[in-house]
């Protein structure tokens, strides 16, 4: 295991600076300031854009959209046929990412916003009928959001936990803040199971992804 020597520090710092955002998002990233949301760190932000380059999903479900930076790095490199569910239960955050996709010029049939809590929301949703599932949301739910991300995402689906650092509390096992167990548990949910590839990213907030193998590729390594 790596020591954080300084060296390796300014690399891992290097990478978390080395994005350059365009003028829209820093627009919407100061509308998320002003009402007080954490959103996805540009780094974060980035990578969530790679993984959906790669993967291609037509269908995605977000929960806890804030403002709309995560959701509008989402749509800006997909094509006209994805379809963004999501799920923000405060009204004016909602509304913030409405006037945040009209300003970027997302066509809002793109974006099916629901201003309701998550809870009621995912049980409504087909089962493997979403190709990538983000949860960006309080941790006081994380354990139900990650069991329905997995019911959710399809063979080949994408489930991504954002602040999976919790505020970079995580990796101090002394720390038994209730936001702190349960991302440590809800990580473990992912991380165990067969049917599951992980990764934790090490954004500035960590970003962890777990990818759906195919049946017969559910091997733990």
């Amino acid at each position: 295991m790596p020591s954080m020597n300084p060296e390796l520090f300014a690399s891992w710092t290097y990478t978390q600076t080395h994005v350059n955002e365009p003028e829209h998002v820093a627009a919407v990233r100061e509308r998320a300031e002003d009402l007080g949301v954490r959103c996805i760190d540009p780094a974060g932000r980035s990578m969530l854009q790679m993984l959906c380059t790669l993967r291609q999903p037509r269908n995605i479900v977000e929960i806890g959209s804030g403002v709309g930076v995560a959701s509008l790095a989402m749509l800006e490199v997909m094509g006209s046929s994805v379809t963004l569910t999501a799920i923000e239960s405060d009204l004016e955050h909602a509304n913030a990412m409405r006037q945040g996709l009209r300003d970027s010029g997302i066509p809002s049939a793109r974006a099916r916003i629901i201003n309701e809590r998550a809870e009621n929301v995912l049980s409504r949703l087909a089962d493997h009928a979403y190709d990538m599932v983000l949860i960006d949301a309080g941790a006081e739910q994380l354990l139900e959001y990650v069991a329905e991300a997995k019911r959710l995402a399809g063979t080949g689906g994408v489930i991504i936990v954002n602040n999976a650092f919790d505020e970079h509390r995580l990796a101090k096992p002394a720390i038994r803040r209730n936001s702190t167990v349960m991302t440590r548990d809800a990580l473990r949910m992912l991380r165990e199971d067969p049917r599951l590839q992980t990764h934790l990213f090490p954004t500035e907030q960590g970003l962890f992804v777990a990818t759906v193998l195919p049946a017969k590729a559910g091997v733990k390594r």
